[in-house]
């Protein structure tokens, strides 16, 4: 199969700042190809985990080229060559494994990369055609990771306008990784997914295993809510564990679906009623029941909301005004009522009337 490639962008890897700038330039360019927000989501990380890997462990600059690739079919995809000045990986399958680092880092990079990679190579100067790659970069980097990803054959473009969220999460005083963590992925123009996931405890190895379940989410966020359920569960396996709340909305005929494992808690509140979301015990990574999922009507006007237990008890949904918007409300719960000894985290979601 004969394939085209176009470079369209060569960027700089200097310092912290170009970890933003390549991955808002790389979304931009996803999208111009027909990406949508979820791929766009998943792009967005497997490119800030490369340029990260740069710095930390690839002495510390290098270049990003990125190009279009076409097939005599039509069929699309981004590439990346990330070349570095480091001293190449000595234990590759060592490297792979996530949560090992010789870098105080977490230890997730090159993992996370080949795991949104449709292609993944990793080697000393991956052969690509001498007039993409200009002679400083021959030259100066010794090393390279190439990754393909293609535009899916059926996609979409936008997201589910029906629906306004808020939410805002943040980690206990004195730590720098939240070891809680939030999604909304859209998978079409009427279906949602989202989540709240806290790892057990708090600092590193909380943050590593609920960005592990956050990042499996997305990549099998097509799968029923069982299956998606137990997909986690298995991946989440050598972490600390999580507990998570998860929600599947279908605006086209307002139902909500909701499965619960661990102590997340929330509830789902209409104009005349509060319906309250049943989680069962079992941490994910380690030990689960059967997972039940609980169908509610989600009609227009009606909102939900889900929380860690770093959010006290000490207030009531009487307290909110709900016609307000959710981030206004996700903010006044965070700044008021989060626990000082654990990280906390909420997500609201309205259906617009």
């Amino acid at each position: 199969m004969e394939i085209n490639r176009e470079q369209v962008l060569v960027l700089q890897i200097d310092s912290d700042a170009d970890v933003g700038i390549c991955r808002r330039k790389s979304v931009s360019l996803a999208g111009v190809l027909g990406f949508d927000d979820v791929k766009m989501g998943e792009i967005a990380i497997l490119v800030s985990e490369l340029v990260t890997n740069v710095l930390k462990h690839g002495g510390g600059k290098g270049r990003i080229v990125i190009c279009y690739l076409k097939t005599e079919d039509k069929k699309k995809a981004i590439e990346f060559f990330c070349f570095d000045a480091g001293a190449g990986i000595q234990n590759l399958e060592y490297a792979m494994s996530d949560g090992l680092s010789g870098k105080n880092t977490l230890g997730l990079g090159l993992g996370t990369i080949h795991r949104f990679s449709d292609t993944f190579e990793i080697g000393s100067m991956i052969s690509m055609p001498l007039d993409e790659v200009d002679s400083k970069i021959n030259s100066e980097y010794k090393h390279c990771i190439r990754v393909v990803k293609w535009v899916p054959e059926s996609h979409w473009l936008g997201s589910n306008k029906s629906i306004i969220i808020g939410a805002s999460s943040r980690c206990i005083p004195g730590e720098t990784l939240n070891g809680d963590a939030y999604l909304i992925s859209h998978l079409s123009a009427t279906k949602t997914i989202a989540a709240v996931i806290d790892g057990l405890g708090h600092g590193k190895e909380a943050h590593l295993a609920s960005n592990k379940i956050k990042e499996q989410i997305l990549l099998k966020s097509e799968l029923p809510l069982v299956d998606l359920i137990k997909h986690v569960h298995q991946a989440a396996r050598g972490t600390r564990g999580a507990v998570i709340g998860l929600i599947f909305i279908n605006t086209a005929t307002s139902k909500l679906s909701f499965v619960g494992i661990g102590n997340i808690e929330g509830f789902i509140i209409s104009p005349t009623s509060k319906k309250s979301l049943i989680s069962f015990g079992g941490i994910l990574g380690h030990n689960i029941r059967i997972p039940q999922v609980f169908e509610f009507q989600f009609q227009k006007g009606d909102s939900i909301c889900l929380f860690s237990d770093g959010i006290t008890s000490r207030w009531s949904p009487n307290d909110l005004d709900w016609n307000k918007h959710p981030q206004k409300n996700a903010d006044l719960l965070i700044n008021n009522f989060s626990r000082l000894n654990d990280d906390s985290t909420v997500l609201i979601i309205n259906y617009a009337s």
